[in-house]
């Protein structure tokens, strides 16, 4: 049985550990969306089929993490996460070797393929060794792992690329990802608590048949649709279509992550304080305002603030649903609910990228065409979501006030 002290360590151990993982892991997948005029340059990728690579390695993430799902719960944490983690840096290491955009394509989703169970089993293993009083904090530090990606990441990745090669990034993440399995299998520790009652269990029979986590899946499959409707297609959009410079890409992540980390310390805070549903109404509507002005209205004055209030709303609407929603499963259901809920997610965003890609057409110019239709859907689904949430809280969460809101299923903790 660990002691207060042993817990704390591992909290903390765990915790760092899972945000370099996720800077990696989003990052890796975040550079290829704003690369998307390299692969057209020096592969002949047409523009519209990034959205290809980011359909195809997210299907690939909800195939995996779905089929994955029944079996994570029976295994030690540790050593799922180390054993999907390296095939997948492997693989994307060996991107830098493709000669073709479909070579290029068929790698990058084959990576993919080992997110959806490493995501899963990471989530878990953070409510693990998590108290539900602080998971609004610890939420929100590991969606920092996505602003961090933004701000340093993907910013050094185009810059290196610019001076140097596209295949810099994949070397970059590859070799760097490899190194961090060799910490975790160092680092990480095993947690197997869970394993017996999960051994014991109809773990995807008792989810399935759960109405909050019916409502969770569709609440992530809302925002992550509408989501990837605009995201692969920012930066071919900014450059081509608004003439943004592309040696100024990085700098619109840097700041972009910069805003998002900041809003993040404020929003875990606020969340772990029981305003969480407030915070989800209030980033869905101004990320949604700033679609409506910018992109469907075409009022956009500044592509910088645009971008900065577009990233820090969504990522801060995304870590208070999680957060929110974290204590619907029990200990022993975790990794199979974070991975069936990453598997809607993915779904979602490929169909939300691979629509994008088949509706929008380019010009001569190489300028997006159509782009004003799918922000309206976008906004559409921006302002859906934090009504599914609401419902969800006031009619599975309940009765509980809202300090406490994340609390209430969360009684085998």
């Amino acid at each position: 049985m660990q002691t207060p002290l042993s817990a704390s360590l591992n909290q903390r151990v765990v915790l760092n550990l899972a945000i370099l993982v996720n800077i990696l892991s989003i990052g890796s997948f975040m550079m290829v969306m704003p690369m998307g005029p390299d692969f057209s340059l020096a592969l002949g990728m047409p523009a519209e089929h990034t959205g290809y690579l980011a359909g195809g390695a997210t299907f690939a993430a909800a195939l995996i993490g779905f089929l994955c799902a029944p079996f994570l719960d029976k295994f030690d944490r540790k050593q799922v996460l180390v054993s999907c983690l390296s095939l997948k840096f492997l693989l994307i290491l060996c991107c830098a070797f493709a000669t073709s955009p479909w070579q290029l394509i068929t790698l990058f989703v084959l990576s993919a393929c080992f997110s959806g169970p490493a995501g899963g089993v990471l989530m878990a293993a953070i409510l693990d060794v998590t108290p539900v009083a602080y998971r609004g904090r610890a939420m929100a530090m590991m969606a920092s792992g996505f602003s961090i990606a933004a701000i340093i990441a993907v910013p050094m990745t185009l810059e290196l690329v610019a001076r140097l090669n596209w295949q810099t990034a994949f070397y970059g993440f590859g070799g760097l990802g490899l190194l961090l399995v060799a910490v975790l299998q160092w680092r990480f520790p095993s947690l197997t608590a869970h394993q017996s009652a999960a051994q014991h269990n109809n773990v995807p029979a008792q989810l399935i048949t759960n109405p909050a986590f019916r409502f969770a899946c569709a609440i992530a499959a809302v925002q992550m649709f509408g989501h990837f409707l605009l995201i692969p297609h920012f930066s071919s959009y900014f450059q081509f279509n608004l003439g943004f410079a592309r040696n100024s890409i990085s700098s619109l992540y840097l700041f972009g992550g910069l805003a998002s980390l900041l809003a993040l310390q404020l929003s875990g805070r606020l969340l772990d304080k029981g305003h969480g549903l407030a915070l989800i109404w209030s980033m869905s509507l101004l990320a949604a305002l700033v679609v409506i002005i910018g992109l469907v209205f075409g009022a956009m004055l500044s592509v910088y603030a645009f971008f900065i209030i577009f990233m820090a709303a969504s990522t801060v609407r995304s870590s208070s649903t999680s957060a929110l929603l974290s204590s619907i499963p029990a200990p022993y259901q975790r990794a199979a609910y974070m991975s069936y809920q990453a598997t809607v997610a993915n779904i979602a965003s490929g169909l939300g990228a691979l629509c994008s890609a088949l509706w929008l057409s380019t010009n001569n110019a190489q300028q997006l065409q159509g782009l004003e239709q799918l922000a309206v859907l976008a906004a559409l689904c921006l302002l859906c979501a934090p009504v599914l949430v609401h419902i969800t809280v006031k009619r599975f969460l309940a009765p509980c006030d809202q300090s406490q809101a994340t609390h209430s299923l969360a009684t085998n903790d």
